[in-house]
């Protein structure tokens, strides 16, 4: 198992999150075997989805009196159902997902944040079902294609991992070999140190949610999910033409320090959309909105109908 693709699945570290409380909260049945859990911030016509509660609880705070926000977990993950069918642990599954929930909010169009491989489902959603998607928002998106080789300075190196990931490898491997340890002393031991892949600055690691404490983010269960998950992704080549037809704004947010998605992925899908601009975190990693948090704000802007400030303008608009 590649380390950069466990990092998306096994985090640590508890950390208090500024935001208010949901509104309402539940399980929606999306397809057989499948009930997706979310929590709905506010009531206003103005609808966001994002399909990653799970590791975005920040993004809680873009709620709105205009808006209605929904954050939830992805099938199989956090407090959604366990899949036991992993036949349909796959990205097309997401995309069902998402249209499933829309139909149930019955919100006419829906606007959506998606991060990292959730940055390629929400761009797919809207090529399927362009008459329901008002704008789109990107943070860290994977690449169309699995393992498109980008330029040495639109990447990141794994040499830039901190003294301190080192030290929670060594720990992790002495509690991974301890007869003695639970699931979730190992689970927490992992992802300590998969945390240093998510942030560019080795204190924001602090800030990384603790996701152990849900049955699904057993490091059994990730590994389940990852294999079937991935696997689906890497064998896919979504062509690039129905991307270039999307006329909604799309808003790209990518750190220079990525190193689960390349900083060239967020160049790349900048400069396929019609109406697309990248905002580039310097020194930001994977989730980038711990090493800068003026991007909620930025986000927050874009939702609202404004183009954010510092938003590089690359689409053919």
């Amino acid at each position: 198992m590649v380390r950069p693709l466990l990092a998306l699945c096994l985090t640590a570290l508890p950390v208090a999150v500024a935001a208010q409380a949901p509104l309402a909260k539940g399980h929606v049945d999306t397809a057989p075997g499948v009930s997706i859990y979310y929590e709905r911030y506010g009531s206003g016509p103005k609808f966001v989805f994002v399909p990653n509660r799970l590791f975005m609880p920040e993004l809680s705070q873009l709620a709105r009196p205009g808006r209605t926000l929904v954050l939830y977990d992805m099938r199989n993950r956090g407090l959604s159902k366990r899949v036991e069918d992993v036949a349909q642990i796959t990205i097309m599954g997401d995309i069902d997902d998402v249209e499933a929930l829309r139909r149930h909010f019955r919100a006419e169009k829906i606007s959506l944040v998606g991060y990292s491989y959730l940055g390629l489902m929400v761009a797919l959603y809207a090529t399927l079902h362009p008459d329901r998607v008002e704008r789109l928002v990107q943070i860290g998106a994977v690449p169309r294609k699995f393992g498109t080789a980008y330029a040495a300075d639109q990447q990141a190196g794994n040499d830039t991992l901190s003294s301190q990931a080192a030290a929670a490898w060594t720990a992790g491997q002495a509690i991974g070999k301890d007869p003695t340890a639970g699931p979730m002393a190992r689970c927490r031991a992992l992802g300590r140190f998969f945390s240093f892949y998510l942030v560019g600055n080795p204190a924001n690691s602090a800030k990384i949610p603790d996701v152990c404490r849900y049955e699904n983010e057993s490091v059994a269960n990730a590994e389940r999910h990852l294999n079937a998950h991935f696997a689906d992704i890497q064998k896919r080549d979504f062509p690039r033409e129905p991307f270039t037809k999307l006329e909604q704004p799309v808003l790209t947010l990518h750190g220079t320090l990525d190193r689960n998605a390349p900083y060239g992925s967020g160049l790349e899908w900048a400069t396929t959309f019609r109406n697309g601009r990248l905002i580039t975190v310097e020194g930001g990693a994977h989730q980038l909105w711990l090493d800068d948090p003026t991007t909620l704000t930025d986000i927050d802007k874009f939702l609202s109908g404004e183009w954010p400030a510092r938003a590089q303008k690359f689409g053919r608009e």
